[in-house]
Parts: C-alpha cells; structure tokens; sequence
C-alpha cells in the first residue's frame, strides 16, 4: 500500500456494547482519507485487528453519510456494532444538539440511527426494520448443526433452528444448556451454513439470554453482535418468550473479558431496533 495514501488516515476508537470504557466490542472508524480500494480497505482492517471496522466515506450531508465494514477476512453488506459506534463517532464530530439522528448509507439499504450524548458516552439506537424468516431446520439438518458446534439434542430449548436476517442472515441455535463448551468444531462451517441461507451462527440460550457468534473458523469469537440482536429479538417474540415493546437485553462477551450489552425491542410494526452504549476511547493518525 502507498505510504501516501495511509499518511493522514483517522481511526477513531469506540467500545460499542459497552457497560465502561475499555469494555464491549471495540471498533475502529477510519476517516479523512483520499481513494482507497476494497483491499487496502481490508489491510488497514487488518492493521487494527477489531472483529469489524467501518470506514467513513465522506463527511455527512443532512446528516446522511455512506460507510463501508470489513472484518479481518471480507467487505460485509451489514453489521450493526459498527454502524451504532459510527452514529456515536459522527455525533461527537458533528452533533449541534444532545440528540441527533443519522443515515448511514451501505450497500444493504439506509439504517436510521439515534444517538444522544450522555455524560462521558452517547447512547445510540438503530431501527433494522422487519426480521425475514429464510428456513427452518428440519431435524436431521438440526442434527448436523449441533454437531458441528459441540452440541447436543438435551442442550437445545424446544425452540427450532431458524435462519432469521434483517441484513445479515444468522442461524440461531436456540439452546437451554450447553452454550459455555459450544465452539465451531468442524473445518467446512461457512460452507454447510451457506446451504441453508445462513452467513453465521448465533447460538442462543433462550432462558439466560446469554450469546456467542464467532467468525466461521471459529477462531474469533464476538464480542457483541448487533446484527444478530435483531433477528434474535424477532425470533424471541415469534416464539413467545418476549412481548412487542418490551426492552430485552441480550449479553455477550463474558469469555473474552468483557462484557457486551445488547438492548433489542421489536416495535407494534414489527420493527427491530437495537440499542446500546458506546464510548469513544481514543483518536489517532496514521503518518
């Protein structure tokens, strides 16, 4: 990469998810560069190491701005940590009021965010619209999930797999017992996710309301996924274990160190909304 298009570059650093500072799931917003492509894009994602970064493209017009995420290994269509960590992000630079509301632009549609500007941190909303219901696991294919993720039938509620999206489709692995040895035991994971309409995995325990996602390696695992909690609220209340505008916080994190706090309602129109605290730690330049 030409050093001089990194000479300049912004990061600033978020905690998203987040009871305190140096707690959640951390994010990095790139801004205030030149022409980038997708993979310099991905090597400056990989310079940082976060599970997602998302990078700024352009300051905001109306409050409307257009942003890109990667992880570590690909460009996503969505994620929400980071989308709720920009909102917060371009409140500190460019907020006249407590409360603001903007529109981040990716390339899955435009997500509404509200954020207000708290003491020493913003509180920040997103509205994922309605859930979609792709497919239902069968037994057998249920089977094969639990299998490849050190599960077993006696750890499942009696809730089925679902492959639920509002952006980002996950399988959810709705589970009463099991989730602390749950990991992704098998090599073709992406590949057996892909045949039923899925992009990850969101095992579930409906009863804790305790969650773990990892990247399809299994290697990394989440810290607190915003894109999940949305699907996760629509499956909950499909399936009677929350009540439309009830305030549902789903937590995350805890095997990582850290603690990531999730708030989802699902509205009277059936609409996700995710929320959260976030804390900006920190800026730097690149030279």
């Amino acid at each position: 990469m030409n050093n001089s298009k990194i000479s300049g570059i912004k990061v600033t650093l978020a905690d998203v998810f987040a009871p305190e500072k140096i707690n959640g799931n951390s994010l990095s917003v790139f801004s205030d560069f030149h022409e980038l492509t997708s993979d310099e894009m991905l090597l400056l994602t990989n310079e940082l190491r976060h599970f997602e970064s998302i990078f700024l493209m352009g300051i905001p017009e109306n409050n409307h701005v257009r942003a890109r995420i990667f992880t570590v290994e690909e460009e996503l269509p969505f994620a929400g940590h980071p989308v709720l960590g920009l909102g917060a992000v371009l409140h500190d630079r460019y907020g006249k009021t407590n409360s603001e509301t903007w529109h981040i632009e990716l390339d899955s549609g435009i997500f509404k965010v509200r954020t207000c500007r708290k003491d020493d941190y913003f509180s920040a909303s997103m509205n994922q619209g309605k859930a979609k219901f792709i497919k239902t696991l069968d037994t057998a294919e249920t089977e094969e999930i639990l299998s490849c993720l050190n599960l077993h039938q006696d750890d499942m509620s009696n809730l089925p797999c679902e492959v639920v999206t509002t952006g980002l489709p996950y399988l959810i692995v709705p589970v009463k017992s099991g989730i602390e040895s749950a990991g992704i035991t098998v090599g073709n994971f992406e590949e057996r996710l892909q045949r039923h309409g899925a992009k990850f995995v969101y095992v579930l325990d409906t009863e804790r309301l305790t969650a773990r996602t990892w990247d399809n390696s299994g290697l990394v695992e989440d810290i607190a996924t915003g894109s999940a909690a949305g699907p996760a609220g629509a499956f909950l209340l499909k399936h009677g274990r929350i009540a439309v505008n009830s305030n549902t916080t789903i937590l995350q994190g805890n095997r990582q160190g850290r603690t990531g706090k999730i708030y989802v309602t699902i509205d009277n129109h059936d609409d996700a909304i995710v929320s959260g605290d976030i804390y900006i730690t920190g800026d730097m330049t690149f030279r």
